[in-house]
């Protein structure tokens, strides 16, 4: 970190230099862009989607005997496809410039990009299908697809970071964390779209559920403290954490990972159970551990200049989502070790929303705004983008809080009444993405005028 006249800091974060993540453009790979979009249509047209569809099934709207089907389509589509291409696509961008090396190959991103958006389309319309056996075919190589895409993006992300830069650095071994889970993700899910082959297109549920704990808190989880733990305590005036003060969070995130995973390949019984209970402590201890010390819970983002200091909200919340999401899931833990069986669905069910829709589409939206760089020449032009700073943020913290709202409610209000407050949870998310990805649309066709505007400003006599 170093300091510019003004005493502003100046961030290296992306590449191009960052002054208070307003990024001097520079010539770059754009392939990214292509990730963003695939993950803005996986969500859009898909998990949030599905997610209204599947709350309105299980009121007993229609499809009531498709809702098991709907409710995996919904939850992969939103972790393959909206949290898994939006990482990978952010992997791709931010990691090698951490590592001190070279971008990637472009052709390798989209050859990438290409498997995993596949695999997310294939899979979400073959399990929304009737179940039959093209429905089962079609997760397989749904599954297939994406699972070779995730692993290409393990090895290559494994690959840079070997022979990079970083070691001993909080970012590095969570990176390297991620790497692996994405490759284990990978394997699971190929094992998964065998059995869901053979099972009329559905995943068994022991399986199913303890590799989506697996997908947000190994694969995603991981990149998610990696690359807070590299920017955002800078954001809010605090320095980056040495690696001595998120080693035992992190060691005791990726142990609760690593048990969740092996019950994962285990039936029901008392063995498995208490597998995912001390997982879901441990996970939920780490989670709630490592929001204030690799992330930020409270303060001002006072290292960012004015116009950016909206979008360090989304971030604020999303980390205390992920406070809660930690109290919620070790609180679960504590009632299966205590229990067995699939005790406190509740409190699970709120737990994996307040991580999903508060943490992942929080973090999504407002590092997004922070790190990229048509976001960073938008912010040059004087325009008012009300509704990206403000109208999101609310739709979005709105949808959160109301979905963990009907999950907590579980045996306290009638199914009917709950599945309402999801659906609508669904369709505020739906529409803070709609908006989201109006302003993407935006800012990428206006970066061409604003790099004209700014060579102009430049080449004018004191500019």
């Amino acid at each position: 970190m170093t300091t510019r006249p003004g005493g502003r800091d100046e961030v290296l974060l992306a590449g191009p230099l960052v002054r208070g993540t307003d990024i001097v453009p520079a010539v770059e790979d754009r392939s990214y862009l292509v990730f963003i979009a695939g993950a803005l249509l996986a969500a859009i047209g898909g998990g949030f989607l599905l997610g209204v569809l599947v709350s309105l099934s299980e009121a007993g709207a229609f499809l009531e005997d498709r809702s098991p089907w709907l409710i995996q389509a919904h939850g992969w589509a939103q972790l393959e496809g909206w949290g898994g291409l939006f990482v990978a696509g952010m992997g791709f961008r931010l990691l090698p410039r951490f590592a001190g090396r070279r971008p990637l190959p472009r052709r390798a991103n989209l050859a990438v990009f290409a498997l995993l958006f596949a695999g997310v389309v294939v899979r979400t319309f073959a399990q929304a299908g009737d179940g039959g056996r093209a429905s089962a075919a079609g997760v397989l190589l749904g599954l297939v697809l994406w699972g070779t895409g995730a692993l290409a993006f393990s090895l290559v992300l494994a690959w840079t970071l070997a022979r990079g830069r970083g070691r001993g650095q909080p970012w590095h071994a969570f990176a390297a964390a991620g790497a692996a889970w994405w490759g284990a993700w990978a394997i699971a899910g190929v094992a998964a779209g065998v059995r869901g082959a053979r099972n009329d297109a559905y995943v068994p549920s022991t399986l199913d559920d303890a590799l989506t704990w697996v997908a947000m808190l190994g694969a995603i989880g991981n990149f998610i403290w990696a690359v807070q733990s590299r920017s955002v305590p800078i954001f809010f005036g605090r320095r980056t954490p040495p690696l001595r003060r998120v080693i035992v969070p992190g060691v005791l995130l990726n142990t609760g990972v690593a048990l969740l995973y092996t019950a994962a390949w285990l039936d029901e019984g008392g063995t498995r159970e208490r597998l995912v209970g001390a997982g879901f402590v441990m996970s939920g201890v780490a989670l709630a551990w490592l929001a204030p010390v690799a992330g930020s819970c409270w303060g001002k983002a006072t290292r960012l200049r004015p116009r950016a200091r909206a979008a360090a909200r989304f971030v604020l919340l999303a980390n205390e989502m992920a406070v809660l999401s930690g109290v919620l899931l070790a609180w679960a833990g504590a009632r299966t070790l205590a229990d067995g069986g699939f005790a406190a669905e509740g409190v699970r069910d709120a737990a994996r929303h307040a991580f999903g829709a508060g943490v992942l589409t929080l973090l999504i939206v407002g590092m997004a705004q922070l790190v990229a760089p048509f976001f960073a020449l938008q912010r040059v032009e004087p325009r008012s983008v009300w509704l990206l700073d403000h109208g999101v943020f609310w739709l979005l913290a709105a949808a959160a809080m109301l979905r963990v709202a009907a999950g907590l409610l579980l045996g306290h209000v009638a199914t009917e009444g709950r599945m309402q407050m999801a659906a609508a949870a669904g369709t505020l998310a739906w529409l803070g993405l709609v908006v989201f990805a109006f302003a993407v649309a935006r800012a990428v066709r206006g970066e061409s005028a604003a790099k004209a505007a700014i060579a102009a400003a430049a080449a004018r006599p004191g500019g």
